[in-house]
């Protein structure tokens, strides 16, 4: 199943819960940190433009990048139990947008890979 539109979501999901983690959600569950809602979400701005109008080139690009937050998500988890659901969140969204796009560039069965 090769469907873009899923991992363009999964990736609007990463986005919209960093500033609702980090930003919203008062402690123990979030910081309410300014500081912190922008550096966890800028990032994420580079390849959101490509991402919803989803070209590959951008989404390969974000891939890249939600690995910054699978670890992110993990340590949290792991270190901080107030937040541990919205840190296995963050991690099972960024699982998610990487096995959709994984799905997305493997030729299709049957066919096999010419390098043009």
């Amino acid at each position: 199943m090769k469907n873009p539109l899923a991992a363009m979501l999964c990736y609007v999901a990463i986005f919209f819960l960093q500033p609702i983690w980090h930003g919203l959600l008062p402690a123990p569950m979030g910081n309410q940190s300014l500081a912190l809602t922008l550096l966890s979400t800028s990032p994420l701005v580079i390849p959101l433009g490509g991402i919803l109008l989803r070209q590959m080139r951008s989404m390969i690009w974000g891939g890249y990048l939600v690995v910054l937050y699978f670890i992110a998500g993990v340590m949290e988890a792991w270190s901080n139990p107030p937040q541990r659901y919205l840190a296995l969140l963050q991690v099972g969204l960024t699982l998610l947008y990487v096995l959709l796009l994984v799905n997305m560039t493997r030729p299709a069965r049957g066919q096999a890979h010419r390098p043009d």
